[in-house]
């Protein structure tokens, strides 16, 4: 059986790990010069892998219902035993996030990963792009020229739209397109939201970070650490929120800077103190905080405890829009689940199979995001036995 896979992220590379194991010819073809770009980058900034916790938990953290049975095929549990099988240990986070022992790096991994590959049989052709393709055939721009393969399983893993330079660029889109084939536009996702605050307090206070603050928006909440940018915020706790976010923007961010006080605690607090000034040196308040209610509140508002007091546990914040989407650290779009059956399948190219980010689905980072790239690459061979 001959395999095609074009890209070489991580959904895909599971998809050639798990054809090559079911006895498939398995050709895999990348745009870049190496390949696993984005899997690299990924690591930048921490190399979590998978998240820990129950199935239910898990798939809570999915925009799509279809998700879940996806992951339900190789879980966080099935995909840490794998890297163990690969010789790659793994250790869980304080947080959760599942990582690779220290020593391990994030291109040691994708290393031990093509080596395997290659060991049993994978063939490798960078610096190639995908140009076209039929109910069987595909055509492919090489260095040698323009090359055409029938196949019997073609597995598309082309990316998204997020962190181009990878060569994650959605350039696919158009061609989707133009086989009418259903894709929801790519919107940023795990993004800075750009905020109603003013210019020179931005400015100023650019990088100031705010820990074990929570962040609100609409009824839903999330504990964190949140960065103050020249644009407005960004940081774990709104990456989790940028759906809820995206849905209705005209809802202001809340912030609690206090979570473990009562907004009654924090009036006691300031009342003992001789003034306002010395109630935010009691209370341990960032600078950026304090600095704001001096700026912009009136005489009265800034003597008034009830009304620091609640600025204290809901600070306000007014969102405008998302950053850029070659900013972001991911996105939501992409292939509609209607042109897909439930093994990933294009119902109208039943020979083909899309996986990874170029489907349309939304989780927060931590681990979420690459879990769902190894089980949709896992799943889209897992039935061609």
């Amino acid at each position: 059986m001959k395999t095609i896979i074009i890209g070489a992220g991580p959904s895909s590379l599971m998809a050639a790990t798990q054809a090559i194991k079911n006895g498939c010819e398995v050709i895999l073809y990348e745009k870049m010069k190496t390949a696993g770009r984005k899997f690299l980058v990924a690591g930048d900034g921490g190399f979590n892998l998978t998240h820990d916790g129950s199935f239910d938990d898990f798939v809570s953290y999915y925009s799509h219902p279809q998700i879940a049975n996806i992951i339900r095929q190789f879980t966080n549990d099935d995909l840490i035993s794998w890297l163990n099988g690969l010789g790659i240990e793994t250790y869980v986070g304080s947080s959760g996030k599942i990582f690779p022992v220290k020593e391990i790096k994030p291109s040691m991994v994708l290393k031990t990963w093509l080596q395997y590959l290659k060991d049993l049989g994978v063939k490798f052709v960078y610096n190639a792009t995908l140009e076209d393709f039929s109910l069987d055939e595909v055509v492919i721009k090489t260095k040698a020229g323009i090359e055409k393969h029938q196949f019997d399983h073609l597995i598309l893993g082309l990316g998204a739209a997020s962190w181009p330079k990878t060569g994650s660029d959605a350039a696919w889109v158009s061609l989707f397109t133009a086989k009418n084939i259903n894709v929801v536009p790519f919107q940023a996702s795990n993004a800075g939201v750009n905020c109603a605050l003013p210019s020179e307090f931005l400015k100023e206070f650019q990088g100031a970070v705010f820990k074990n603050v929570v962040v609100s928006h609409d009824g839903i909440h999330r504990k964190g650490e949140i960065v103050l940018t020249n644009y407005g915020i960004e940081g774990a706790p709104i990456y989790y929120l940028n759906p809820f976010i995206r849905k209705n923007l005209l809802v202001p961010i809340y912030i609690d800077f206090k979570p473990n006080f009562s907004e009654k605690e924090i009036i006691e607090i300031l009342k003992n103190c001789k003034n306002t000034s010395e109630g935010f040196k009691k209370l341990k308040l960032p600078i950026p905080f304090v600095s704001w209610c001096k700026s912009f509140l009136t005489k009265e508002e800034f003597l008034s405890n009830g009304i620091i007091a609640k600025l204290v546990k809901s600070f306000p914040i007014q969102p405008i829009s998302f950053r850029p989407i070659d900013e972001a650290i991911s996105c939501c779009g992409g292939v509609s689940w209607v042109e897909l059956d439930e093994n990933l399948r294009l119902i109208n190219y039943p020979k083909i199979s899309i996986v990874g980010e170029m489907i349309d689905w939304d989780a927060p980072t931590g681990g979420y995001l690459l879990q769902a790239c190894f089980s949709t690459g896992f799943v889209a061979v897992n039935h061609d036995l």
